[in-house]
């Protein structure tokens, strides 16, 4: 038995980049309004993605965005947190 939570349909906006600083990154980010302003950011190479709003990239939740893209090391969380706290 499957029960339908939802099914909507909503034009979106995606932009994709690519860039490189210690680390290369292939990203695409989605604005919608299905997550309440956050963005859906979706790291192309490794297919993780998490849901994302600046709220998330504040220092004491660091730990948060590397556990979302499995990242093993401070500098590189860094890396991403600051490339996507001007661009989100």
């Amino acid at each position: 038995m499957l029960i339908n939570m939802y099914d909507e349909h909503e034009t979106t906006s995606t932009r994709f980049v690519g860039f490189v600083g210690d680390h290369r990154w292939d990203l695409a980010i989605t604005k919608t309004e299905h997550f309440y302003g956050k963005s859906l950011v979706v790291n192309i190479q490794s297919g993780r993605a998490g849901i994302i709003g600046h709220d998330d990239l504040e220092d004491e939740k660091l730990h948060l965005l590397a556990n979302m893209f499995a990242l093993d090391d401070e500098d590189t969380t860094v890396e991403l947190r600051n490339f996507l706290l001007t661009n989100l």
